[in-house]
């Protein structure tokens, strides 16, 4: 893990208040090739207002899950609707099918006891000792608990106790019915990912996500500290992120320190922190302290920690300031004013929400020249969302904190490719033989390598692979993900039939293009760099 922070300008500018950004890299890929098993608990609404196409599509990426999943892992899966329903207690999933048989069974019922059925995967999870196993729950609604626990701080406080046992939240919510600012605060305090699906088409897509964030995780319980010395005060968190203020003891209403409880991180990703703070010039001290510690998952949860100072320069009052630190602040306001922007349009305060938006968009327009491409595609995004609103869309406000979930940690890229150049070229990689959890470190290291010579459209050739496990599944998919950020794209080809049957029922055809022959594979990928450059 590499921990990087710097100022927007320096701590002798002439300005009142500065900008400090802290960042964490995960290395791309564990050291070994065994990664611990994951312990997954599927708790899932099966209330009325999931019938039909809702509990379907579900119960379809559900399975989708189990296929994933290697044979060391573990899963349990209730329903719960106005009672607990246990589908499946935690086993180990040595056979799949029976498990899927057991999804396949659910009915739905009546009512909504969202904290039964949440509370019986976490107690479940926490009750089974699984050495080294990272355990999360994943958690989806489409309405508001009518049964059992429904006091909003109660969940929460559920959320974070869970965390704080080793035990995350990822939490899906489902249509139009839900409270998405109490589900967005439930998966922010149980340290996982908060996910909005419009229509049961997208629920695939959300369990694929998923699937690629925990299969690939690093670290666990992340936490970072920032000291602030005295002549520095703390203003400001404006990064989306749980925190909390440890004061000064020397002197009243100062804080001392600042501790970010940051959650988990996958390998090969990027987390950006943004802090506004005060130099008072009365004191000018040579440095900030800043601290990270966190459970590092590829070296069996051993605790890590990471120490930087931050120089300061008391002298430079000249200096332009730092474009990628503006660039992050105008991201990480944007995420907390969208996510603003929701609650005021879910308490009825629509031209107060379409204000914001406009501020927001303005200030973006501003700053759009340090970073055209991220900072345009932003703008439109807030923009998208600001007519949802002047349509009367009843899901705008779910849309906005979903968008603000996305952009909590900024928008640099996963893949450290600082300098850089991607062109148009095509590259084919061939397997020679079968790929499981021992060769994709390896493969994934030959891709990096293509990917630093400038590669981002590739074909996969496996017409030499007969078998593919769930851990060359999971590879595909963080592959995918690295070319698509960087505007390219994967297409395997030359599929045998024993892993045709493997992409079939994984239902991975629905996310990676698949093609007879890598000719064919060439030719669609020249036919959509084309169209792209129209």
């Amino acid at each position: 893990m590499i921990l990087s922070a710097k100022l927007m300008r320096p701590a002798g500018s002439s300005a009142k208040s500065n900008t400090l950004l802290v960042r964490l890299n995960s290395p791309t890929g564990p050291a070994s090739a065994q990664r611990q098993p994951l312990v997954l608990g599927l708790a899932l609404d099966r209330s009325w207002s999931m019938k039909g196409s809702k509990m379907d599509s579900v119960i379809q990426a559900s399975a989708s899950l189990v296929n994933w999943l290697t044979r060391r892992d573990f899963l349990t899966a209730v329903a719960y609707a106005e009672d607990v329903q246990v589908i499946q207690p935690l086993v180990p999933l040595a056979e799949k099918n029976s498990v899927i048989h057991r999804l396949n069974s659910i009915q739905v019922g009546t009512s909504t006891n969202l904290s039964g059925g949440w509370l019986h995967v976490l107690r479940t999870l926490e009750l089974h000792p699984i050495a080294d196993g990272y355990k999360r729950v994943i958690l989806l609604t489409d309405g508001n608990p009518t049964l059992g626990i429904k006091d909003p701080v109660q969940l929460i406080q559920i959320a974070a106790d869970a965390y704080k046992k080793g035990i995350s939240t990822t939490v899906i919510g489902f249509g139009n019915d839900f409270n998405e600012i109490l589900l967005k605060e439930i998966a922010e305090s149980g340290g996982g990912n908060f996910y909005y699906v419009e229509t049961p088409e997208e629920t695939g897509d959300i369990f694929f996500k998923e699937f690629g964030d925990i299969g690939t995780l690093y670290a666990q319980s992340i936490e970072l500290k920032v000291d602030f010395p005295k002549g520095i005060d703390y203003l400001d968190l404006v990064s989306e992120v749980s925190s909390y203020q440890e004061p000064d003891p020397e002197e009243t209403g100062r804080t001392k320190t600042l501790v970010l409880e940051v959650g988990d991180m996958r390998a090969d990703d990027v987390k950006s922190l943004v802090v506004q703070l005060r130099p008072t010039k009365k004191d000018t001290p040579p440095n900030i302290n800043i601290s990270a510690s966190y459970y590092e998952l590829t070296d069996g949860a051993k605790l890590e920690q990471k120490t930087i100072d931050i120089p300061l320069d008391w002298n430079d009052d000249s200096a332009k300031e730092d474009a990628d630190v503006v660039v992050e602040a105008t991201i990480a306001k944007t995420g907390k004013g969208l996510r603003k922007a929701g609650t005021l349009l879910k308490e009825g305060y629509t031209d107060e929400s379409i204000s914001l938006l406009n501020d927001l968009i303005k200030e973006i327009n501003e700053k759009e020249e340090l970073a055209p491409e991220v900072l345009q595609t932003l703008g439109f995004r807030v923009s998208s969302l600001k007519n949802r609103i002047l349509e009367n869309s009843p899901t705008a406000a779910k849309h906005l904190v979903a968008s603000a979930s996305e952009l909590q940690y900024g928008a640099m890229e996963n893949f450290p490719d600082d300098g850089v150049e991607y062109h148009d070229q095509i590259y084919a990689y061939r397997t020679n033989e079968d790929i499981d959890l021992y060769r994709c470190p390896e493969i994934k290291t030959a891709i990096q390598e293509k990917m630093k010579e400038g590669y981002r459209y590739i074909v996969f050739n496996l017409a030499k692979s007969s078998y593919i496990d769930s851990s060359a599944i999971g590879m595909l998919i963080q592959v995918a993900g690295w070319l698509r950020k960087r505007g390219g794209e994967l297409i395997v080809s030359n599929l045998r039939s024993s892993v045709k049957k493997v992409f079939s029922i994984t239902r991975l055809e629905s996310h990676i293009r698949a093609s007879e022959t890598e000719e064919e594979a060439q030719s669609l990928l020249k036919a959509w760099i084309e169209s792209k450059a129209v």
